[in-house]
């Protein structure tokens, strides 16, 4: 298996601990993502 080739949007580990606890404030009721945020 290869690795993919990164996007230039991608975020490192130190940039997802800063702003995924922004991403996640959504109210438990809404429906849930299909997709990782990350």
């Amino acid at each position: 298996m290869t690795a993919r080739k990164p996007y230039p949007s991608d975020v490192s580990d130190e940039e997802w601990v800063l702003v995924a606890p922004y991403l996640t404030l959504l109210p438990e009721d809404v429906g849930q993502r299909e997709h990782s945020l990350r």
